[in-house]
């Protein structure tokens, strides 16, 4: 009789074992937890047949990179529900579950694309030979990795980095990204400005003053950044310089978890202060969770300098500023800085945010080699409230703010029109 009780309770624990294996197989098999990808040469990336193991310690590298310097864990929550760092154990699971280096390089793609956040991101082969050609010199450490080089195909490269032929220049419009013209005559002149392209700033700026040379008369200026990701700040300061006789500046707070460790690091930042060094109306805004997460700030300036000192550009009308939720980066540097100097009215919905005032950062993984950009800045709108959260809003809110070639159908331009000076 006792052989009899043990034989089954063996049987029913063994049963039970077997029933949890099959249940974790199931489980493991979820579509969730799988990534699907094309062959490594798709995304400009080269097989080296990473194992497992290799995988998870290049991933538990960049967990933790982000988890001491990422900004916006909270927003995440806030705005999209996503608690990344909760989320650790399933990303390792996903990881575990990758065949090959090109599954891992999109499953490593989407975990961080969780983050909801425009500047991180991991390089494709494309990317990695744009910022080569153009941003070497700002970044030739990390784009010089032996690793990366050879992770990208790219280390037989030893010629004229102008020699470096692209496939697009994917971050900022291939063509112009320039459009100005008369909407009603003698009243209403428009500016569209579809990127804020370092490339474009040398032949835009003549056309840019020509233009506004040529509506001294009108009442009206729309600037029109609706659907611009962002670039560089050069190119509106260079509109908002020629539209003044006496420049402008504002400051701004930006928030930082870490600084660079060494004084010869790239992405050091000077001038950072302790938290509690902050304006005290400042420090008064924000929430215990930030200025018990955040260790450091800087204030940053924006200056913009006169640009018609000669007085040849004489247009006093109004400037009105168009703006729209995929406006980010330095368009939204642009937008924060015209509405709180008074230099335009905003119209539109609010932007994307994404605001940035220091260098953004970019590391090659150990062993992987992929390079990963990451936001390291949490940066304060004029009112304290933080920007990702609460991107800039406009002056006046238009609920459809999409663009029409029409512009007796747009919206935005239309209240414009009907705005009174």
């Amino acid at each position: 009789m006792r052989k009899k009780k043990v034989r089954k309770t063996v049987i029913i624990v063994l049963s039970l074992f077997l029933a949890l294996i099959a249940l974790e197989r199931l489980y493991n098999s979820s579509a969730v937890f799988q990534t699907t990808a094309e062959d490594a040469s798709y995304y400009g990336i080269i097989d080296a047949k990473l194992t497992t193991k290799e995988k998870l310690k290049d991933f538990d590298y960049m967990y933790n990179l982000l988890k001491d310097n990422f900004p916006f864990f909270e927003t995440n929550k806030k705005l999209h529900g996503i608690d990344w760092l909760a989320n650790k154990n399933k990303y390792k699971r996903i990881i575990k579950n990758t065949k090959n280096d090109a599954e891992y390089f999109v499953a490593l793609s989407n975990i961080v694309k969780d983050l909801n956040d425009g500047h991180t991101y991991v390089m494709t082969g494309e990317r990695y030979k744009h910022f080569y050609k153009h941003y070497y010199y700002y970044w030739h450490e990390v784009l010089k990795n032996e690793r990366s080089m050879a992770r990208y195909d790219f280390e037989w490269f030893d010629g004229d980095i102008e020699d470096i032929e692209l496939e697009s220049n994917f971050l900022f419009n291939d063509g112009p990204v320039l459009e100005t013209k008369t909407l009603i005559d003698n009243e209403l002149a428009y500016m569209k400005v579809k990127a804020m392209s370092i490339y474009h700033v040398a032949e835009d700026y003549p056309m840019i003053k020509d233009f506004l040379i040529g509506i001294e008369d009108y009442d009206k200026l729309i600037i029109d950044v609706r659907g611009n990701g962002g670039g560089q700040n050069i190119y509106w300061k260079n509109i908002v310089g020629l539209l003044t006789d006496r420049g402008y500046t504002y400051m701004y707070y930006s928030l930082y978890k870490q600084n660079a460790k060494t004084n010869r690091d790239f992405y050091k930042i000077p001038g950072l202060k302790t938290i509690n060094n902050i304006d005290e109306k400042v420090l008064e805004k924000l929430s215990p969770d930030i200025k018990e997460e955040f260790s450091f700030f800087r204030p940053h300036v924006i200056r913009v300098n006169a640009g018609n000192i000669w007085g040849e550009i004489k247009f006093k009308g109004k400037v009105y500023l168009l703006v729209d939720r995929n406006v980010g980066s330095a368009a939204d540097n642009f937008a924060a800085f015209a509405r709180d100097t008074g230099f335009a009215t905003l119209v539109g919905e609010a932007t994307r945010g994404t605001r940035a005032n220091a260098h953004i950062p970019m590391v090659s993984l150990p062993i992987s080699g992929f390079i990963v950009n990451y936001s390291r800045e949490l940066v304060l709108n004029a009112d304290g409230t933080i920007n990702m959260e609460m991107k800039t809003t406009p002056h006046i809110i238009v609920d459809d703010s999409t663009y029409n070639e029409d512009f007796r159908k747009d919206k935005c331009i239309q209240a414009v029109i009907e705005d009174k000076i």
